[in-house]
């Protein structure tokens, strides 16, 4: 992509097109003829999607295709005498012409071909598998696991998932390193798919150069998996120091409260494993009894009703956090302490209070004491996402069920349609939108003639029913 970027001179800023065009002077990429100043006026639409026309067939691999066309342009331009177009275009063929050499094989090659890649890093490996088919890279698929004892074993074992669910073969498959049943692993690709399937560890040539090029996409995914981890722990282990926290800090739980003027009253309940979102164990909780506006005595029902869930051993609430992070300040974080306290359970809290920008500036103990965390930007970082990933967690919440009831008021404002009918008509059409789309025949197949004119009266009041 950079290559392909830096051949056709395509743009690399954060300006939007076409609402930028001719906006402001050209960046600059454009004085350093690393682009062709897209944003200027003077550039047509007719040229710029030449140029990702040409962007595309170079992600194909059709690079002769893309040669010859610039190539029948440049000559063209010489023939108008034009000298200084000709020239760039020159210069363009070039570099499309050496970017296809750096191709490492022709259609003759890899006709039907992947390619296996293993690496590991730290405690992380990574089982990659490169789709070549008429010399083209097509596909990339990888997984990223724990680093196992026995690496051909894993391979091997993979291998044999990845080729049987998938439930066909390519005509070569090239290995990373010289497994013991590669010759049973070829008769057991016989036996299932009819077709024989050379399996060899390529030593020289192009076939080396390719297994390194897998084992290189491998080591880097897996590189970037294990930076992520280390990155997240060094982050968690920075926040356990500054709280002063004798235990391990693995699990973190942030809770926050949303509704509109005191209605559809909904709570979030966001978890964080080793700094990172842990999305399959987030909770949404629905506020019952209260009517009023009162986030303190929301916020004490939802988290009584998580702890009691945990003390009475329920799947998905069954473990206890090591820290738990209200979304407020010291009136919010002592309401959760008075509510571990009457579970019995012991557990560090604190508030997180936000600044005149909603940022977290800070994290609060129940008895008042403030710790900054600004001073401390992965940490600073860190709380910011989970108070961030916690307010947006409940206000989609919120938001879904105030559309939900804004949708079915409408069907209780229509004269005639009660809850009975109201049911029918959802049942039916599946949407409320789907009700006020549909024509009086439509709803005739499940209402009376009367209540059909009537429901579709209430959405066409500009429409004659008789003329339907």
């Amino acid at each position: 992509m950079k290559a392909i970027r830096e051949v056709l001179k395509l743009p690399d800023c954060s300006r939007q097109f076409p609402r930028d065009v001719g906006r402001d002077r050209p960046c600059l990429n454009y004085h350093m003829n690393r682009c062709e100043g897209w944003c200027q006026e003077s550039k047509t639409c007719t040229e710029y999607r030449e140029r990702m026309l040409q962007a595309r067939e170079l992600l194909k691999g059709n690079y002769k295709e893309v040669a010859a066309g610039i190539r029948e342009k440049m000559l063209a331009a010489a023939e108008d005498l034009d000298f200084e177009i000709a020239a760039k275009l020159r210069d363009r063929l070039t570099a499309v012409e050496q970017l296809g050499k750096k191709q490492l094989v022709t259609a003759g090659t890899l006709a039907d071909t992947d390619v296996v890649g293993y690496a590991e890093r730290g405690n992380k490996a990574c089982f990659t598998v490169l789709h070549f088919s008429g010399g083209n890279l097509l596909d990339k698929e990888y997984e990223v696991f724990q680093a196992p004892d026995d690496r051909e074993e894993a391979v091997s074992g993979l291998l044999k998932q990845f080729y049987l669910s998938r439930g066909l073969a390519p005509k070569r498959v090239l290995l990373p390193f010289e497994m013991e049943d590669a010759e049973l692993f070829a008769q057991l690709l016989y036996q299932n798919f009819g077709k024989r399937v050379r399996i060899r560890t390529p030593q020289r040539g192009d076939g080396l150069k390719l297994a390194e090029l897998a084992h290189k996409n491998a080591r880097e995914e897996a590189e970037r998996v294990t930076t992520k981890e280390e990155r997240a722990a060094g982050t968690v282990a920075l926040l356990q120091n500054l709280l002063g926290l004798e235990h391990k800090l693995s699990r973190m739980e942030s809770f926050d409260i949303s509704h509109t003027a005191g209605t559809d009253i909904v709570a979030s309940m966001v978890v964080f494993y080793e700094g990172r979102p842990c999305k399959k164990d987030y909770k949404r909780f629905k506020i019952e009894g209260l009517t009023d506006q009162d986030d303190y005595r929301s916020m004490e029902q939802v988290l009584t009703r998580r702890f009691q869930r945990y003390l009475a051993e329920d799947k998905g609430f069954d473990t206890l956090p090591d820290l738990l992070l209200i979304d407020g300040g010291i009136a919010h974080a002592n309401v959760a302490l008075n509510v571990l306290k009457e579970l019995g359970l012991q557990i560090p809290v604190y508030g997180m209070v936000k600044d005149h920008r909603h940022r977290t500036r800070a994290l609060v103990t129940p008895e008042g004491a403030e710790i900054s965390i600004q001073g401390t930007p992965a940490v600073f970082a860190l709380i910011g996402q989970i108070q961030e990933e916690t307010h947006r967690f409940a206000i989609s919440y919120h938001k879904s069920l105030r559309n939900k009831h804004l949708r079915e008021s409408q069907l209780d404002q229509i004269p005639g349609i009660g809850p009975a009918r109201k049911k029918l008509l959802l049942k039916h059409f599946k949407s409320v939108t789907a009700v006020s789309r549909a024509s009086v025949q439509a709803l005739e197949e499940v209402l009376s003639t009367k209540d059909a004119q009537s429901v579709y009266r209430f959405y066409h009041t500009e429409v004659e029913v008789e003329q339907q």
